[in-house]
């Protein structure tokens, strides 16, 4: 899902500017010639200098596309090149309708002298960030027909994915479906007003999601490139035809996962091509349009701190999200959120118990209770050290610690109120739980392997402040105090996790 999303958020905010500006180059292009029909003489005048203005250029002829290679079967293909002219956008872009007869064998003169260039619009192309290259070859009227097809498909992938609507929920929105409001906070909300059909009448029911500002990104590109005058996702394939929604999006989805390892794959120093988007084994991964919802879900819950495209952390994405579209009852997103929790929850109880078995050491006031309860699961399963010898009835007998277990940075918390410091704390000041820095002296933390690293991070993070204060000047007393309380602190936490695994 990643370089997918990848590829999408490049397709809208860097490539759907080149496409828009080629569409534009084509429109002026043909306005200008639109009124009459050039003599011949004329004719030859004004493509021989067009020509002349590619020599000066340094650019070859546009090439013939290689979808009308049966318009000349002879001409030779050179690196996916056709090596004949494509006399009609030659004519275009030189101002004139007419190129059969003289005016071909022009350009064909000047192909063998230029040589002959992909596409040939003078649009320039943006570069793909991974190459510093532009991402593909100039365009013409076909692939520019293509890739708009692809643009259509990067923008359903942004919506569907970083909102978390259903297929029939994203093909329904209305082009004025987007929508932006100012939070009493004063924090700008992104959302999309549609209607939820699962489990509803015919006509579905209104419904609102908070989204992040990716999707309207996308929106903004569709609104541009469709003119259906009621779907977001309505489109007429030429200016004759009648509206149709993007379907056969499965389909659609595949062709773009294969354009995208087309475009962005890379190769390696044996030739070996290495795909953009990974393959599934031997085959190209297949995706369907339940995944988006489904991964989305499975990121909130299992991966709070990933990254989508690099970068969005998708705990951003379940803040923005969750005030809106996973909080509205409607959508039955935040009850695929909270499965998904639960099953990460037990996988990382589950951790800490394979951490404990295999001797790792764990410190904190809630150790020796949790490390009694694993000891107890162990003498039950009959488990020896850094064997378990039933991994499901081990989940069973894991299962109710996750009700008590909040994951943490420089510690978890197996949270009891009779003993909690911040719920002690929180009834003298009035402030809500927990409390900045209360965690680590607390009988409800346990630190275990995976929060060793961490502390030191911390501690270091501490002492770099400490010497920039001292080199900024003066620091009030009581300021001194707490940044060497703080780090006197973490440093004697770490020799507590390094001395007992010393001891171990």
């Amino acid at each position: 899902m990643a370089p997918l999303l990848r590829a999408a958020l490049f397709y809208v905010q860097t490539a759907s500017r080149d496409l828009l500006a080629a569409q534009r180059e084509i429109a002026d292009l043909e306005q200008a010639r639109a009124g009459g029909r050039c003599w011949h003489g004329e004719a030859v005048t004004k493509i021989e200098a067009f020509l002349d203005r590619r020599r000066q250029q340094g650019r070859g002829v546009p090439a013939l596309p290689p979808y009308c290679l049966a318009q000349r079967p002879t001409a030779p293909v050179v690196d996916g090149v056709v090596q004949a002219p494509n006399a009609a956008l030659v004519a275009l872009m030189s101002g004139t309708n007419s190129f059969q007869g003289h005016p071909t064998r022009l350009m064909e003169q000047a192909g063998a002298e230029l040589g002959y260039e992909e596409g040939g619009l003078d649009t320039p192309i943006s570069t793909w960030p991974d190459t510093g290259r532009p991402w593909r070859g100039r365009l013409n009227h076909r692939s520019l027909h293509d890739e708009l097809h692809h643009l259509r498909t990067a923008c359903w992938v942004l919506v569907a994915y970083l909102s978390g609507l259903r297929d029939m929920e994203v093909l329904e929105l209305a082009r004025d479906c987007a929508v932006t409001t100012t939070a009493v906070d004063g924090r700008t909300r992104h959302k999309l007003r549609g209607r939820v059909f699962k489990g509803r009448k015919l006509t579905g029911d209104e419904a609102e999601w908070v989204v992040l500002d990716h999707v309207h990104e996308a929106i903004d590109v569709l609104l541009q490139i469709n003119d259906d005058p009621t779907h977001l996702f309505g489109y007429r394939l030429w200016p004759t035809s009648k509206p149709r929604l993007a379907n056969k999006l499965t389909e659609r989805l595949g062709g773009f996962r294969d354009h995208v390892n087309d475009l962005f794959g890379t190769h390696s120093s044996g030739g070996v091509a290495e795909a953009f988007i990974p393959a599934d084994g031997d085959q190209q991964w297949v995706f369907t349009t339940r995944q988006f919802r489904r991964s989305l879900a499975w990121h909130i819950a299992h991966q709070p701190f990933g990254v989508v495209a690099g970068a969005r952390q998708y705990h951003h994405a379940k803040v923005t999200m969750f005030e809106g579209y996973a909080g509205t009852s409607a959508s039955g997103f935040a009850a695929e959120v909270a499965a998904e929790e639960a099953v990460a929850m037990l996988d990382y109880v589950e951790d800490l118990y394979r951490d404990w078995n295999t001797g790792a050491q764990s410190g904190g006031g809630a150790a020796e209770r949790i490390n009694a309860e694993f000891q107890r699961i162990r003498r039950e399963l009959g488990d020896l050290a850094g064997v378990v010898s039933d991994e499901l009835r081990l989940r069973t007998m894991l299962r109710h610690l996750t009700k008590t277990l909040h994951p943490g940075v420089l510690n978890d918390c197996f949270f009891n109120a009779a003993t909690a410091v911040c719920v002690k704390r929180a009834k003298i000041v009035g402030q809500p739980v927990p409390q900045h820095n209360m965690c680590l002296r607390c009988p409800n933390a346990r630190r275990s392997t995976v929060h060793r690293p961490r502390l030191a991070a911390a501690r270091d993070q501490a002492l770099d402040l400490q010497s920039s204060c001292e080199k900024a000047g003066p620091v009030p007393k009581l300021q001194q105090v707490a940044l060497t309380g703080y780090i006197t602190e973490l440093d004697q936490l770490i020799g507590d996790l390094d001395s007992e695994e010393a001891q171990a």
